[in-house]
C-alpha cells in the first residue's frame, strides 16, 4: 500500500508538471506566430530536421561508446548493442525528470546488471566514471562558451554576473569532485560517518563504492581517457546544432552567437521542472535567440525540429525498456528473467 501510494503520487506530480508544460506551451503558441515558424521549419526542410536528429543520435551514440569502454574494462561482458539500448531507455527516463543530465543512471545500472549477470554496484561504478567525464566535457565548454559570450555581447548585468558566478561554483564542484575521485578523498562515506553509527551500513557501502570508482580512473586509464575524449566530442555537437539549422535557413552564425546559445540553452535543459523541459525549453529558445536578433517564429521552428528528434529518441528508449522489462524496474518488484537480447 505504501510502494503504490509512493507510485501514485509519482505519478500524480509528473502529471501536474506535464499539465504546467502544456500551459506553457499553450500561452507560447499564443503569442509566437505559428504560422510563420512552420513556414520557417519547411524552409529549413528535411535536411534542417534531419540534421538535428542526426546530431542529437551521434551524440548519445559517442557517449554510449565512452560508457562502453568502461564496462569492458570493468569486466562487464556486454555487445555494443546493449549498452546503446541500455544508454537509449537512460536518456527516455531523464527526460521525464527535473534534470536532463540525471535522472536515467539507476536504470542503466539495473539492465546491464541483469544481462550481464554483473554486480550492480561494477556497473555503478562505471556510471559514475562516464558522468564524471561528461562532466569534464561539458564544463571545459561551458567556460569557453560563457567566456566568449560575456566578451562578445553587452548583457544585462545579472545574465553577466550569473554566467561568471555560474562557472565558478561548476569549476569548483569539478575540482572537488575530482580530488574525491582521484585522491581517495572520502567524500560520501566521511560525510555519513558525521551523521553516527546508526549509519555505519551505508557509510561502508559508500566507501566500498568509492574504492570501486577511483580503481575504476586509476587502475585502467587508458579506458578512463578513451571514455573522456569520446565523452567530450558530444558537446561539440550539441553546439553544432544550432549553427546547422540556421545554415539551413541561409543564416549563418557567429562563434560567439553559438556560445551564447550553447550557455542559455544548456541552462535551461539543466534546471527545467517539466517532462523534457515542455514549454520552458520552447520559452528559453525564444529568449535566447532574441538577444542575438533571431525572431520568436524561427526560434520556435528550431525548438520544433529538436522536439522531432526528441520523439524519435525518446520514444526508441521507452519501446526498448518495454521490450527489455522494465516494468519490474520501475514498479520495485522482482526482475523478471533475464531477456536473450538487449
Amino acid at each position: 500500500m505504501r510502494e503504490g501510494g509512493k507510485q501514485g503520487r509519482g505519478a500524480m506530480r509528473l502529471l501536474v508538471s506535464a499539465g504546467a508544460g502544456l500551459v506553457a506551451l499553450l500561452v507560447l503558441a499564443w503569442w509566437v506566430d505559428l504560422p510563420a515558424a512552420g513556414r520557417a521549419l519547411g524552409r529549413a526542410g528535411i535536411a534542417g530536421a534531419g540534421s538535428m536528429g542526426l546530431l542529437c543520435a551521434a551524440a548519445l551514440g559517442l557517449h554510449a561508446a565512452a560508457w562502453h569502454l568502461l564496462l569492458r574494462a570493468q569486466g562487464v561482458r556486454t555487445g555494443a548493442a546493449t549498452t546503446g539500448a541500455s544508454f537509449l531507455m537512460g536518456n527516455a527516463v531523464a527526460w521525464a525528470t527535473p534534470s536532463l543530465y540525471l535522472g536515467g543512471e539507476p536504470i542503466r545500472i539495473w539492465h546491464i546488471a541483469r544481462v550481464s549477470g554483473s554486480l550492480k554496484r561494477d556497473v555503478a561504478a562505471t556510471v559514475v566514471v562516464h558522468k564524471f567525464a561528461e562532466f569534464a566535457g561539458f564544463l571545459t565548454a561551458f567556460l569557453v562558451c560563457a567566456g566568449a559570450m560575456v566578451w562578445s555581447f553587452d548583457l544585462p548585468p545579472a545574465l553577466k554576473w550569473s554566467a561568471v558566478g555560474l562557472s565558478g561554483v561548476l569549476l569548483l564542484a569539478f575540482l572537488v569532485l575530482a580530488g574525491a575521485l582521484l585522491r581517495r578523498w572520502p567524500l560520501v562515506s566521511g560525510l555519513i560517518r558525521r551523521a553516527g553509527p546508526r549509519w555505519a551500513g551505508a557509510r561502508d557501502a559508500a566507501r566500498d563504492m568509492e574504492e570501486r570508482i577511483g580503481e575504476t580512473m586509476r587502475e585502467r586509464r587508458g579506458a578512463f581517457f578513451g571514455c573522456l575524449a569520446l565523452a567530450g566530442a558530444p558537446i561539440v555537437l550539441v553546439a553544432a546544432k544550432p549553427l546547422v539549422f540556421f545554415a539551413c535557413l541561409g543564416r549563418t552564425l557567429s562563434f560567439p552567437e553559438v556560445a551564447l546559445l550553447f550557455v542559455l540553452t544548456q541552462l535551461v535543459l539543466a534546471l527545467q521542472f517539466t517532462p523534457g523541459g515542455l514549454g520552458v525549453f520552447e520559452g528559453g529558445v525564444i529568449g535566447a535567440f532574441a538577444l542575438i536578433g533571431i525572431g520568436g517564429a524561427e526560434a520556435m521552428a528550431y525548438a520544433a525540429a529538436q522536439r522531432i528528434a526528441d520523439a524519435v529518441l525518446v520514444g526508441g528508449g521507452v519501446a526498448l525498456a518495454i521490450r527489455g522489462g522494465a516494468g519490474a524496474f520501475l514498479r520495485g518488484g522482482p526482475d523478471p528473467s533475464p531477456p536473450s537480447g538487449p
